[in-house]
């Protein structure tokens, strides 16, 4: 029986990677489905047909009918990924999917993960709200899928590399603008995967792994450190490596992650009187009414009334105050921190997974995207540079 592939999110980077390897193999039927263009320019140079769906919207679904496996690369707001993903499943059970492959996270373990998650057996404990939690309530969904009998995999990533690669693009531009700054020079360890090892590994997993739904870590299986990651991708920010800043593990302690903001009745009312807040709620009618008869009562007052209850509760309003200092992402400086290499020998032991590309081809591959995606070697190379 011939194998029919759904690949769910194929305009993003994952997903771009996978159908062109799929397809490279010549052995699968398969079938993209998009729900934003993304990289869809990519695949329609393949001379193959996209369809669109909406996973919050189930009869949109109905593309899967005849599909024997499904890969889920999908991504998008909180709100998006918990209601799609459920819906996907239950497509695929109805559909009766012989094989579920569903793309997770190593932030599922938290930031910064616990020791134990060398291997995918630690604790799963992410803070609530945050990305990670997101991606773990995925990873039950799937799981109890797979009780109910799906066969399913889980398959966790972390930081991806390669050509068209978002984590060393935003280095770069942190690297550019004084934004980034190492600590201990560097030599903290980087989870990282190449994303056509990515896509290498999600084709061994339509066949072999877990069928109960469980975790597995794909990276590039190598010791790499923030100070090789760095090195490959200063010079193509057009930075000195003595020229980036350094902060200690004490200094971004103390800053990260930010002290929360607790609610206070003060803080509520400043939210309800913020201009962004009324101007939504202006749109209900009996709720523009209101404001309108609030705004006219202010006005009875004078404007020195007013103004005492703005400084009330906002205070004397300040100039900005403009730093000369390049401000730093201090959520990106803090990965450095994360300490743990998460190892792939579940995935070498289970679907076995080898990396078909060492880290030093996964640079060379992006130094060499990213050098013509922004015209380093065209005659218009001094403008680029000046432009970007």
């Amino acid at each position: 029986m011939s194998r029919r592939i759904a690949i769910v999110g194929a305009s993003g980077l994952v997903g771009t990677a996978v159908v062109e390897r799929l397809l490279s193999e010549g052995r699968y039927e398969v079938v993209p489905l998009i729900h934003t263009s993304g990289n869809a320019w990519r695949l329609t140079s393949q001379g193959i047909p996209l369809k669109q769906i909406d996973l919050l919207d189930k009869s949109t679904l109905g593309v899967l009918g005849g599909c024997t496996h499904v890969v889920n690369c999908s991504r998008g707001e909180d709100d998006f990924m918990i209601p799609g993903l459920r819906n996907l499943l239950e497509v695929a059970q109805a559909g009766k999917v012989k094989r579920f492959v569903h793309l997770s996270s190593v932030a599922v373990y938290g930031d910064p993960p616990p020791p134990l998650s060398v291997t995918e057996d630690a604790p799963a404990e992410p803070a609530k709200g945050s990305y990670g939690w997101v991606k773990l309530q995925q990873d039950t969904m799937v799981a109890k899928a797979a009780k109910e009998g799906l066969s399913a995999i889980t398959l966790c990533p972390p930081n991806i590399g390669g050509p068209s690669s978002y984590f060393f693009t935003q280095l770069i531009t942190l690297l550019r603008a004084g934004g980034f700054a190492l600590v201990e020079d560097g030599a903290t360890c980087c989870n990282i995967v190449d994303v056509a090892n990515l896509a290498a590994a999600v084709e061994l997993a339509l066949d072999h792994g877990p069928d109960d739904g469980g975790r597995v870590f794909v990276t590039d299986q190598v010791d790499v450190t923030w100070r090789d990651v760095i090195r490959g991708l200063a010079p193509l920010a057009g930075v000195e490596w003595d020229d980036i800043p350094e902060i200690t593990r004490k200094e971004l302690a103390q800053v990260w992650p930010p002290p929360k903001e607790h609610m206070s009745v003060t803080r509520t009312v400043k939210h309800l009187l913020s201009s962004d807040v009324r101007r939504v709620l202006r749109k209900d009618p009996l709720l523009g009414r209101v404001d309108q008869t609030l705004r006219a009562a202010m006005a009875r007052f004078g404007s020195a009334a007013e103004s005492r209850v703005r400084k009330s509760l906002y205070g004397s309003l300040r100039p900005p105050q403009v730093s000369a200092e390049p401000e730093l992402n201090y959520q990106i400086c803090a990965q450095q921190l994360r300490g743990v290499r998460h190892s792939s020998a579940r995935a070498t032991q289970t679907i076995g997974y080898r990396p078909p590309y060492s880290f030093q081809e996964s640079m060379a591959a992006f130094t060499a995207w990213y050098r013509w995606h922004q015209g380093f070697d065209s005659p218009f190379a001094d403008m680029t540079r000046e432009l970007y």
